[in-house]
């Protein structure tokens, strides 16, 4: 744990001859009071590194309590506004449900992963479906691990569409994840993860990322992932022909789901980087020029 995150509603705020500070207690059972005593090895008067969610990250003083409960005082001059980063939204076909469960931390803690879609793949078993790795109260948890194991405070949007009968264009219209002017590029990469055959193996995704940057816009791409037994040809032709999905590969191998999801989006993550890097040196060249 990186971070320690806090919810928006667990901010109290204390007045004092007309002083205001920003606290938030912890009970001594709370993972996070753990977390802080016996992981961070931290004394009353110590600062730590806090989130809240969905705002800005900062620090607060620890106050350690008798009764083995914590209080974390907000430092309101520490918080800063996290920086403009990259967007990627995960398509996920329904994969064996202990892989999901461990999935969801490790997606979560990619700054630039804004939206996990959970759908399933004709190949996926239709039981798999019914896990409660799919349930709010399970996912949710380890959504937040993941977040402070990545020391990011974006929430993560999830959907889940395994109630759908299978993967068409109309439920990705839906989902609000195609180009509604199709005579007009919007510089999204989106993405179909494809392992190729032994005649053709489909483009790299980072060259398919950089090319669609430019400097318009906050770069964003769009990653679908099949299920154990991959995609079916079926469904290969609803992203790409259907939904103009680009076919790209992460090399030669063929991956496990948990694998692929891992180095597919830390390929697209660091391509994105890269767009992004490129749009900040541009406005900052811009500045200098109206200076000079």
């Amino acid at each position: 744990m990186n971070l320690i995150l806090i919810k928006p509603s667990e901010v109290l705020v204390n007045i004092v001859d007309d002083q205001r500070s920003r606290y938030v207690s912890l009970s001594k059972n709370d993972h996070r009071t753990i977390h802080i005593r016996k992981h961070l090895h931290k004394k009353s008067g110590d600062a730590v590194s806090v989130g809240i969610l969905g705002e800005r990250k900062g620090q607060a003083s620890v106050q350690l309590n008798g009764d083995g409960s914590a209080t974390l005082i907000l430092l309101d001059t520490a918080f800063v506004q996290p920086p403009t980063v990259p967007e990627i939204t995960v398509i996920l076909a329904m994969p064996f449900p202990a892989r999901l469960k461990a999935l969801w931390p490790v997606m979560s803690s990619f700054h630039a992963v804004t939206r996990i879609i959970i759908v399933k793949g004709q190949l996926s078993d239709k039981e798999f479906c019914e896990t409660s790795a799919l349930q709010p109260k399970v996912y949710e948890p380890l959504i937040e691990k993941g977040m402070s194991q990545g020391v990011r405070t974006r929430p993560v949007q999830v959907d889940i569409c395994v109630d759908e009968c299978h993967v068409s264009k109309e439920l990705l219209q839906r989902l609000g994840l195609l180009n509604d002017n199709a005579s007009q590029p919007d510089d999204v990469a989106r993405l179909f993860l494809d392992c190729g055959d032994e005649t053709m193996i489909p483009p790299p995704a980072r060259e398919v990322v950089l090319k669609h940057c430019t400097r318009n816009s906050t770069p964003k791409s769009i990653i679908a992932f099949g299920p154990e037994r991959g995609w079916t040809d079926e469904e290969a032709s609803t992203f790409v022909n259907e939904s103009k999905f680009e076919a790209v590969s992460l090399g030669s191998s063929i991956l496990r789901v948990d694998t692929a999801v891992i180095a597919g989006i830390g390929v697209v993550s660091a391509a994105l980087d890269e767009c992004q890097s490129r749009i900040n040196d541009s406005e900052s060249n811009k500045k200098r020029k109206k200076l000079s």
